[in-house]
């Protein structure tokens, strides 16, 4: 008897949603248990600077998420975790790291040439950057463990690429609707922008690292080096390398969402993103719904 229900356990499990939703249950624990230290430690300890609270972040988020992940992955999907494979784990985040970051320099280059963008000070604290950086690397990660790891790789399996692609960065837009400020449009460029690049990173390499390295270069640069970041818009101080602002119409700055709803970014990003499909597609990296259809029945049947 125990073991008929285990059995009927094992093909619930087995089925893609439930295990989205399992998955994401986990990560989001061990997200809350290092959110809920992070805030017990801050109020004992009163650490209010957020150079020394992102560096906090790092040391809490990153493991808890990370492990959480790869505790779901070896009791539910019972299997090694060659998603988050460390072979090729340095050279893919830190090509991610470089693209990404130069993706945001470009945007703000072009920003700069059309007389938008300003650089107001330059701030020397070089613990502010580092707090930048560690705070981008943890939320990178708990984003990409969820959007990547999880729903675009379990849907891939399921629906193929095309519909994980899609499902992924429409849920990734509308994740940001819980920012300050946030609308429709712009969680619509999100979706657009980083749900396809970052989708389109997983594609190529069926690893986390690239989609890591370009997210978190990304933020990273836009509120630790350029200084550009929705607080910015709102007229806050930012602590990264430059402090500056944005001046011009809406369609090309983003206006108060910051350069993330801005035009320039999202044709910088939607460019990026079909080159990584079409250098996936052409190294044969796209799933068939067929095929992973088939498979999902016979595990069913077992």
């Amino acid at each position: 008897m125990g073991s008929k229900a285990s059995g009927k356990m094992n093909k619930v499990l087995q089925v893609p949603l439930v295990r989205i939703i399992v998955a994401v249950v986990f990560v989001g624990v061990g997200l809350v248990v290092a959110q809920t230290a992070l805030n017990i430690l801050r109020a004992a300890f009163s650490i209010t600077d957020t150079r020394w609270a992102n560096l906090l972040a790092f040391v809490l988020v990153a493991p808890a998420t990370y492990f959480a992940y790869v505790l779901y992955v070896r009791l539910i999907e019972k299997r090694s975790p060659t998603e988050l494979s460390g072979a090729k784990a340095l050279s893919e985040f830190g090509v991610g790291a470089a693209v990404g970051f130069a993706l945001f320099a470009l945007v703000i280059a072009l920003l700069w040439l059309l007389g938008y963008y300003h650089v107001t000070a330059v701030n020397t604290d070089g613990l502010a950057v580092i707090g930048a950086l560690a705070g981008a690397l943890a939320s990178a990660l708990a984003q990409e463990l969820i959007f990547r790891a999880v729903i675009y790789r379990i849907t891939e399996e399921w629906l193929g690429t095309g519909w994980a692609l899609a499902i992924s960065a429409i849920l990734f837009g509308l994740i940001h609707l819980t920012n300050s400020g946030a609308t429709i449009v712009s969680a619509l460029a999100v979706a657009l922008q980083a749900g396809i690049l970052l989708g389109a990173a997983y594609a190529l390499t069926h690893r986390l690292w690239l989609a890591l390295g370009l997210h978190m270069a990304w933020d990273f640069a836009n509120d630790g080096i350029f200084g550009v970041g929705v607080a910015g818009q709102s007229g806050q101080s930012l602590r990264g390398l430059l402090q500056a602002n944005l001046s011009g119409p809406a369609l090309f700055t983003g206006g108060a969402l910051g350069v993330e709803a801005s035009l320039i970014a999202l044709a910088v990003t939607l460019l990026a993103g079909s080159l990584l499909l079409w250098m996936a597609y052409n190294r044969g990296k796209f799933v068939s719904r067929a095929k992973h259809t088939e498979l999902t029945r016979k595990s069913l049947d077992l």
